[in-house]
């Protein structure tokens, strides 16, 4: 074993491990891009579900509504058809 073999050996072993390095270094930050990725769609899929929760609760608001206004509708109408002794 001659004297540049040890170096040798360790310069290709300290190459390997800076590739290496590299590698997930590089894997990391995909990693980090993909998760921001997600991240942001998670955001746009809260909003569009709180769009859909407001419409929602605007729904029930207008049926209740409607509800109310049936009832004292059918109230007149009942009221109209006492005084008029049902007849048409």
């Amino acid at each position: 074993m001659n004297s540049s073999n040890p170096k040798r050996w360790t310069d290709d072993r300290l190459d390997a491990l800076a590739a290496s390095t590299q590698s997930l270094l590089d894997a990391t930050q995909a990693n980090t891009a993909t998760i921001s990725q997600v991240l942001e769609q998670q955001k746009t899929t809260d909003k569009k579900i709180d769009l859909l929760i407001e419409g929602q609760l605007a729904m029930q608001t207008l049926h209740g509504q409607l509800a109310e206004q049936t009832l004292q509708l059918k109230r007149a109408v009942d009221y109209l058809l006492s005084k008029d002794g049902g007849q048409s």
